[in-house]
């Protein structure tokens, strides 16, 4: 599904480039473009936050 249509960015084009984001735009860098009308940033910023509640999820399992 198109999460970023200014850019024609999909949500596994996101989800790829958001594993160890630390923001919106390390995301939209990683896929060599920019935020530009800003509708987008809330659902990119979500794709990040699960990102990083996946990792962290997975490096417990691991520890264990």
């Amino acid at each position: 599904m198109y999460i970023c249509i200014c850019n024609a960015l999909r949500d596994r084009e996101l989800a790829a480039a958001s594993g160890g984001a630390r923001s919106v735009a390390d995301v939209f860098r990683r896929c060599g473009r920019r935020p530009q009308c800003g509708k987008c940033l809330p659902d990119v910023a979500q794709i990040i936050e699960t990102s990083r509640t996946s990792d962290t999820g997975a490096q417990k399992i691991a520890a264990e």
